[in-house]
């Protein structure tokens, strides 16, 4: 099927100098913001995709480099199609990794820090799972500096359910670094510290397919966050993203996961996870790949249906009703338990998962969660403009 999507490209990138460019690229760049970069060319990189070759992490950093400064949307539509055909490599990745770190704006908290994200993409719509538990893990005592956007595949994204439930979600890098300062959480929301995203938008739009930035989003935390929790929805993807970190040496302690097609742990069945560790002295990573099965630590299966959420108005409702203090259990409460408890792990405040979810538990079942998420509410809205 790859090569199938691959020869395709290279036919539709030969014939974009003839019918397709007369025919569509003058709606396309009349769409794409404006920029002076728009005179470099992404040519020699996609000559060397077309021949099925990998580029050098040099060659990806400064493709991606041009990409967000405004390259040309037929080009940078060739070269993320001819990409994804080819079959993007973890060194490939990890330039790319870089080219959007260099180009956002960064957020400077002291560490540690924790980001509980996911790619999106399963299709599902549950309720914001990650986000809840990134709220749960706060009150654990992590400190979380969370990355998200709105909704893109999904009814809710984390943006749009946080607004919802009253939280200032445009903040700039400043009040974001004065609301983890005072609630212990923050939200970093995309289009403020990637703004030069804004260049490919309207090209993956018109593509509708999944590129390189799909999975590039929870790698590129604007805090640096040390310590993530990333869910991926293809666990195809898993060994990339994990390798991509590993070659870009940011963080101390992540783990990718991949669950029952959800880009979380469920109790929907067991998850796949490649757990990263930087070893002691800073030599490199410990890697680990296991399986992990909320099963065995007495969590009930769950069906899809038990997960579910819908509009950011009824997420809102669901987000509030998950972080309720008391000790009511079902299948929401114990995903967001499960998730916070491996925030909790690789944060370092447990030494395994199994801990981490008790201490989600009896943190949750305390109130504590619902209390921070009313700080960071107040806070939000508080910090100077």
């Amino acid at each position: 099927m790859l090569k199938l999507l691959f020869w395709a490209t290279v036919a539709i990138t030969n014939a974009f100098s003839f019918t397709v460019v007369n025919k569509h690229a003058f709606n396309l760049r009349k769409n794409f913001p404006s920029s002076p970069s728009l005179k470099s060319s992404l040519k020699p990189y996609i000559e060397k995709l077309v021949l099925h070759e990998d580029l050098l992490p040099s060659e990806a950093e400064d493709a991606f480099s041009q990409i967000l400064t405004g390259a040309d949307p037929i080009q940078v539509g060739s070269l993320l199609t001819l990409l994804r055909a080819k079959g993007e490599t973890s060194p490939e990745i990890a330039a790319m990794i870089r080219a959007m770190n260099s180009a956002c704006l960064p957020v400077t908290i002291p560490g540690p820090l924790l980001d509980i994200v996911g790619t999106g993409g399963d299709g599902a719509d549950t309720i914001n799972i990650s986000t809840a538990s990134a709220v749960l893990a706060a009150a654990c005592g992590c400190v979380v500096c969370k990355a998200g956007n709105r909704s893109v595949s999904s009814k809710c994204g984390s943006a749009d359910v946080l607004e919802q439930l009253g939280i200032n979600v445009p903040m700039n890098p400043a009040q974001v670094e004065e609301c983890v300062k005072r609630a212990g959480i923050g939200f970093m929301f995309a289009p403020i510290n990637h703004p030069a995203m804004r260049f490919v938008a309207p090209v993956r739009k018109a593509l509708g397919v999944r590129t390189a930035f799909n999975i590039l989003g929870p790698m590129t935390n604007a805090a640096q966050a040390q310590h993530a929790v990333i869910g991926v929805f293809d666990g195809g993807l898993m060994e990339l993203m994990a390798d991509s970190l590993v070659e870009v040496g940011r963080v101390d302690h992540a783990v990718v996961i991949h669950g029952c097609g959800l880009d979380e742990i469920s109790p929907l069945g067991p998850s796949e996870i490649i757990e990263i560790k930087r070893k002691e002295g800073g030599g490199g990573y410990d890697v680990n790949k296991f399986a992990f099965d909320p099963l065995d630590i007495g969590i009930p299966r769950c069906k899809l249906e038990d997960l579910k959420g819908g509009d950011p108005e009824m997420n809102k409702s669901e987000f509030l009703r998950v972080l309720k203090g008391g000790d009511e259990r079902n299948a929401k409460r114990d995903s967001i338990c499960l998730n916070a408890g491996v925030g909790n792990y690789v944060y370092g405040l447990c030494g395994s998962i199994v801990e981490g979810v008790e201490l989600a538990r009896e943190v949750l079942e305390q109130g504590k969660a619902e209390e921070v998420l009313e700080t960071w509410i107040r806070v939000s809205n508080e910090v100077e403009n």
